[in-house]
């Protein structure tokens, strides 16, 4: 059950004015969020990492024509460490329902089974985005981020290049409306 107040299953949406490297016109989404602090993966910034390399990695055959998908910089915390977000219930020690019908896991069986098997969209990131208690709460009040409801058409379908200014919309936002805090007009 989901603690009131809980960002998990929201997107946030980076603001003009973030001005951390990592973040910048990022879109996350928040897998766990409690008084203790938050985790969240990026998910449109394509790691230069190819799903054809885990794959190998992993000794893996893929067998899935309908998708293809990308592997992407989920943050900047545990850059070696593999995080998966699927539709298809897989029973893999360790997973969690943050949606309805939407899992996050760690465990490599899971690519196993959403390799071998049709049906199902998922995500693949490399490392993860966290904050310690009350951190993303000051990142809120200070503007440095907009709160969405989850679209898993965002989430698994637009093109990475566009899912930034796709959430926006999603919020009735016209990205080209929004401006950096920071930046000074010269006349």
């Amino acid at each position: 059950m989901r603690q009131e107040g809980s960002l998990a299953g929201k997107f946030l949406i980076a603001m003009p004015g973030l001005r951390d490297a990592h973040f910048e016109r990022a879109v996350l989404f928040v897998c766990s969020h409690t008084g203790d602090g938050a985790l969240g993966l990026v998910i449109n910034q394509p790691h230069p990492v190819s799903m054809r390399e885990i794959i190998q990695q992993l000794g893996l055959t893929w067998r899935r024509p309908d998708q293809q998908p990308q592997v992407f910089q989920g943050g900047p915390v545990a850059l070696d460490r593999g995080f998966i977000l699927y539709e298809r219930n897989v029973e893999c020690p360790g997973c969690i329902e943050v949606e309805k019908g939407l899992y996050l896991g760690t465990n490599p069986d899971i690519l196993r089974h959403l390799m071998e098997e049709t049906g199902g969209r998922f995500l693949l990131a490399l490392g993860y985005s966290g904050w310690a208690g009350g951190q993303l709460e000051a990142e809120l009040r200070d503007n440095s981020w907009l709160v969405s409801t989850l679209s898993r058409d965002v989430l698994f379908d637009a093109p990475a290049v566009d899912r930034w200014s796709t959430a926006l919309h999603g919020l009735g936002i016209d990205p080209a409306m929004l401006t950096d805090p920071g930046a000074h007009l010269i006349n």
